[in-house]
């Protein structure tokens, strides 16, 4: 290359690196994308009852309702304080779940919950009871919750309750929280 083609290139580099001058730019094309679906709900249909307990003095026990089966089963010293029509049968919490057709979705659940006692005995000591071992059983069995083709689905939720030895009479209660969201 000769003096002159060497001064010319030094000087296009020189041009090119130079404050305000313009590289050859490059473009592409981004996507955003969306989908919108229904928003998935649950609503409770009938809530957990262990049904009307007996319970031995001096001797623990436990209920438990099982999802998609009716009745009690009762160890320990628990047993059922009445038989057939006489009380309400015992049976598991009911939901039921609507949102976007064909969608898989999950159910939470905590591990257990508190119950508190009330009773008319203002002597009375109620201690709080455990209910634990909280199942669940969907409407098809399946163990992947799913929404029909009309967005509709249903789940039960049974659990265990736990009585301590020497408990007195008492109606208890306890609130439990269940999310459902798409999965």
């Amino acid at each position: 290359m000769s003096g002159r083609g060497l001064l010319l290139a030094a000087l296009l580099a020189h041009l090119a690196c130079a404050p305000g001058a313009r590289a050859a730019g490059s473009t592409a094309m981004g996507l955003a994308a969306a989908t919108v679906v229904r928003p998935l709900s649950v609503v409770a249909t009938a809530d957990m009852d262990f049904g009307t307990i007996t319970h031995l003095p001096g001797t623990s026990g436990t209920v438990t309702v099982s999802p998609g089966a009716s009745g009690a089963t009762f160890s320990g010293g628990a047993g059922a304080g009445c038989a057939g029509s006489d009380c309400a049968a015992a049976h598991a919490a009911r939901f039921a779940v609507s949102g976007e057709p064909e969608r898989n979705y999950t159910i939470a659940l905590p591990a257990s919950v508190i119950a508190t006692g009330s009773t008319a005995d203002p002597g009375a000591v109620l201690p709080p009871l455990t209910v634990g071992n909280l199942t669940v059983r969907t409407a098809s069995g399946s163990p992947a919750p799913r929404l029909d083709a009309a967005g509709a689905d249903r789940f039960e939720v049974g659990g265990t309750i736990t009585l301590p030895a020497d408990l007195p009479p008492a109606h208890y209660r306890a609130s439990f929280a269940v999310m459902v969201t798409y999965s």
